[in-house]
């Protein structure tokens, strides 16, 4: 069988540099490890790719040649999060590494990697968590995706076919997979390990047949991180053993190598803690204020509840409370409906925590101020861009949106914040921090975007910035299915990225906006009680808890759910919070955004 041989001279350079780059570790936050031939190789959340030829006692860097990232404050060099990666167990110097937009390959144990391309079936929102290599077939390569499937390529990367999961457990609903946490190759018996970490869950698939899962050994809490395939058997790597399956049989070894997670700060920590187990009700602007606001303070006292999320800058773009800022002034932006400092006091008269809810990137006001300077331009028209959308005949634009590269939009949001943290705010909470998901995108241009800069980083570098002034607790908003799944190729919204920043992740899973066919079940009821259960359980996962999980939970009826009775819709919001329980949520937010919430009994 053909292999390469890695240069003797390359070699020697490797090991002659090995002992200088990385000391002994106490911090490594480690993704993804395998143990071959004496060596081990380490992914992790802040130092990239490595490898020890010590037993851990030394590291090297493995990152040299794989891509940059471009982040605020833009005054060192960085390298982009490494998803995945996989060691060719017959020829350690053929690694494969993958980051969530692009597969790398190299030849010489890591000092030096090639790009494989992407196309064809692989598209550009695919976010790729995993990678395997053919030591067989030395042209073949697989990759597993957050919620696209597995795809394999037979010719480094010039075509692709996913790989066919329908009539799989990995398959949930309207074109939706489990996330594939790793891969492992069997050439022998032309068999490929599917390792889902979200379900703790292990598949084993021969050729074209349905892949059929494997019991794992009981994992005691511990999250699969890793898969490998060596003469004869596979091991799973948790974050705090390795098992070894033999034939039938598991057996649990000590791991190769541990690393722990950064230290977070105190102020981190003491933020989660103000934070933690806040239920509450959403505050429309227009209601916080006079007899409304104390109907709403009555909800909130009668049910138990604790906080309360009201808007400070709204889908309009509107700055709602008696702000002093210039710009907002300026612009146009503020349109006083309460006073903020009356809020404030009458919340904490009451033992509420006060929530301002800003409205980021969607900002109809700052897209018209200075002739749309910060707006997203058009590539057809060289105007700003914006979702047209029909209606009588006549297209008419629904959203508007400002460039998110725009550090000026950026600096401007924050200072909305940094009035709200001086006046007494208890939290900041971030919404829209996304990237636009309808209209022509492909037509949508952002001049204010560096070279190299990603959307992901663009959204990164906003919450840089915005935690080096906000000291009180930060929460985000994301979609229901951008915190189920890692998704942020698509709109930038990332997770695990945000949760380096925020405090909260207040994802809104509302069961109406899940398509009826992903993980379907006859009772909505029992449906509507999974997707909160199994979507906050997940979002702990993807996250490592390092923030806290608060939902926001449909407190409203919409299309079919209009015919619902009162007894049903009481039962529907009941089982909703059922939900969030079982999957343990610090607390929620119900919606409704009439403020009436009609759905508590």
């Amino acid at each position: 069988m053909k292999r390469i041989i890695v240069p003797l001279l390359s070699l020697i350079l490797f090991l002659f540099s090995f002992t200088a780059v990385y000391a002994q570790e106490t911090s490594m936050n480690i993704i993804s490890q395998a143990e071959l031939q004496n060596r081990l190789y380490v992914s992790t959340e802040n130092r990239g790719l490595l490898v020890s030829v010590d037993k851990g006692l030394s590291w090297k860097s493995l990152n040299s040649g794989l891509p940059e990232r471009t982040v605020y404050p833009f005054d060192k060099k960085e390298y982009r999060r490494i998803t995945s990666f996989y060691v060719d167990p017959e020829n350690t110097g053929r690694i494969a590494a993958t980051v969530s937009s692009g597969v790398f390959l190299s030849e010489d144990g890591g000092m030096s990697w090639k790009k494989i391309p992407l196309g064809g079936a692989v598209k550009r929102t695919n976010y790729i968590t995993s990678v395997a290599l053919s030591s067989r077939n030395r042209d073949t390569v697989y990759i597993g995706t957050s919620f696209n499937g597995i795809y394999r390529s037979e010719n480094l990367g010039k075509t692709w076919k996913r790989i066919s999961l329908n009539k799989s457990p990995l398959y949930m609903g309207s074109y939706f997979y489990e996330e594939i946490s790793s891969l492992a190759v069997d050439d022998e018996q032309g068999v490929l390990y599917i390792a889902c970490a979200l379900d703790d869950s292990l598949y084993r698939k021969a050729g074209a047949s349905p892949s059929k899962r494997i019991d794992v050994p009981d994992l005691n809490g511990e999250t699969i991180r890793s898969l490998l395939y060596r003469t004869g058997e596979l091991v799973l790597y948790t974050d705090k053993s390795s098992y070894v399956l033999s034939g039938d049989n598991w057996r649990k070894e000590p791991l190769p190598v541990t690393g722990s997670s950064p230290q977070e700060d105190a102020g981190k920590l003491s933020r989660r803690k103000s934070a933690e187990d806040k239920e509450g009700i959403y505050v429309n602007s227009f209601h916080a204020s006079g007899p409304a606001l104390q109907k709403l303070i009555d909800v909130i006292k009668s049910n138990g509840y604790n906080s309360m999320v009201v808007d400070m800058k709204d889908d309009e773009g509107v700055v709602t409370y008696n702000s002093s800022l210039g710009i907002p002034k300026s612009a146009g932006a503020v349109k006083v409906r309460f006073d903020i400092d009356e809020l404030v006091k009458k919340a904490h008269e009451n033992g509420i925590y006060l929530i301002g809810r800003i409205v980021t990137f969607k900002d109809p006001v700052l897209y018209r101020y200075k002739e749309s300077a910060y707006a997203i331009r058009d590539s057809k028209t060289g105007k700003s861009w914006g979702n047209l959308v029909e209606r009588e005949g006549k297209l008419v634009q629904t959203e508007f949106w400002v460039d998110p590269f725009c550090e000026d939009v950026w600096d401007y949001n924050i200072a909305i914040a940094e009035e709200l943290q001086q006046k007494g705010v208890d939290e900041i909470q971030f919404d829209y921090i996304r990237f636009p998901s309808d209209g022509d995108l492909s037509r949508a241009v952002f001049k204010y975007r560096r070279p190299g800069m990603s959307r992901i980083d663009a959204l990164e570098s906003f919450l840089r910035k915005m935690r080096e002034q906000i000291t009180v607790p930060v929460s985000t908003d994301l979609y229901g299915f951008n915190s189920w799944y890692r998704m942020g190729n698509w709109i930038g919204q990332d997770i695990g990225l945000f949760s380096r920043y925020a405090d909260v992740v207040s994802p809104m899973f509302y069961p109406s906006h899940f398509p009826k066919s992903f993980k379907p079940d006859k009772d909505y009821l029992k449906w509507a009680n999974m997707i909160y259960s199994t979507g906050t359980s997940r979002a702990r996962r993807i996250t490592g808890e390092r923030v806290l999980i608060r939902p926001y939970v449909q407190a409203f009826l919409i299309g079919k759910e209009l015919s619902m009775e009162k007894p049903e819709y009481t039962a529907y919001l009941k089982s909703e919070l059922e939900g969030l329980k079982e999957g343990r949520s610090s607390g929620f937010t119900l919606w409704n955004n009439s403020n009436r919430y009609y759905m508590l009994e």
